[in-house]
């Protein structure tokens, strides 16, 4: 059986790069994988920053399995990958599916790919079903590109019950996890706080990721209004893709500058540990969401979590155990949530519950369900 995979791979910065790249040490002694990732993701002026690239942790220039052929701007450089793939003699070709911009490249390289080989099964990773920004035909546009896929493997029950309703048989559909960020090495909390030039608090907090409406930084901020006098600092460390000024006018107005500390900028790969050992809590106040690779992050850095009780948070997090849920779009109740972690929660302590919950999230359980979704 042989495997190509078309996903953004380090160094292209996000999530699913990141992901895929976890994906891929996981799966690459079982089954042969040849990786097809992008040289450039999107065109310059849809993206939020300069560069598209990061360094990683890990390097891959040596391995002859990856290659970096696709331009999303350059046809050109989807049929060299789709003659790439057709030459590598795939038995199976996956996608790695999250915005429908980029439906066009997938659906040509579906095509060539099928011509020259009738029987290569075609599956997708559904990250998103649907983009954050929805627009007039999204729906029917992206139910045609599913029509052309024999199985999907979802990470969250929300993304599963979305595609439940646009595909032709459920059967298609295997659910599995975002892996563990196992790459990352952890570093001690006082290392951690002296590289942020930061001083120790009773509980430090920690804001996550690109900045964008839907993850609900507005709220946790108003939740700090009436926390000011407490020992509590929240870290903000990522780039705003949405309306920073917003966001700066509620620190102001409230007097919190003493209490926010914001790393307006990427965060490169190889200082996520620097972010995750310094805090406490991870804080997840998003009014939407399909499925977030901050979890498996935290978890991997024993760090509790607040989040709202989204079904992607809920079915991710023990109540009161691996962290705490408040209310959807509500900043009181995340205040109360918060409040009762300052009071109750020692920080000091290793989480057990987490160390436990993890192994859920095992590499042995991702290969088994890899082995359902390849259909092995």
């Amino acid at each position: 059986m042989k495997l190509s995979i078309i996903s953004p791979f380090p160094p292209i910065k996000g999530g699913i790069s990141k992901e895929t790249e976890l994906i891929y040490i996981i799966l690459k002694e079982t089954y042969d994988i040849n990786i097809f990732s992008f040289s450039k993701l999107y065109p310059s002026l849809l993206y939020p920053s300069k560069n598209q690239e990061d360094k990683p942790v890990n390097n891959f220039i040596t391995d002859k399995k990856i290659n970096y052929s696709i331009n999303i701007t350059n046809p050109i450089s989807w049929f060299t990958t789709a003659t790439n793939i057709i030459n590598s003699n795939s038995s199976h070709l996956l996608f790695r599916f999250w915005n429908p911009f980029f439906i066009p490249l997938y659906l040509f390289i579906i095509n060539r790919v099928k011509r020259k080989n009738k029987k290569v099964e075609v599956l997708c990773i559904c990250d998103n079903i649907f983009p954050h920004e929805r627009f007039f035909f999204d729906k029917k546009f992206i139910k045609y590109f599913f029509s052309k896929i024999d199985r999907f493997l979802v990470m969250s029950t929300d993304s599963e019950n979305k595609l439940k309703g646009i595909v032709d048989n459920e059967q298609k559909i295997i659910k599995s996890f975002l892996p563990l960020k196992f790459s990352y090495n952890k570093i001690s909390k006082s290392i951690a706080l002296e590289k942020l030039n930061l001083k120790k608090s009773k509980i430090i907090l920690l804001f996550f990721g690109f900045i964008r409406e839907y993850k609900g930084l507005e709220l946790l901020l108003k939740s700090l209004i009436g926390m000011i006098d407490f020992d509590i600092q929240l870290i903000i460390a990522g780039q705003c893709i949405s309306n920073k000024g917003k966001y700066e006018k509620i620190i102001d107005k409230n007097k919190l500058n003493n209490n926010v500390i914001w790393y307006d900028e990427y965060i490169p790969d190889a200082e996520v540990p620097i972010y995750f050992s310094a805090c406490d809590v991870v804080v997840l106040p998003h009014t939407s969401i399909s499925q977030s690779g901050i979890i498996p992050l935290a978890y991997k850095f024993n760090k509790l979590i607040i989040a709202s009780n989204l079904l992607s948070f809920k079915e991710n997090i023990i109540n009161g155990k691996t962290g705490y849920l408040f209310d959807n779009n509500n900043y009181l109740s995340l205040q109360k949530t918060i409040k009762y972690v300052y009071d109750n929660y020692d920080c000091n302590t290793e989480n057990n519950y987490i160390v436990d919950y993890s192994k859920k999230y095992s590499n042995q359980n991702l290969l088994n369900d890899f082995n359902k979704f390849l259909n092995i």
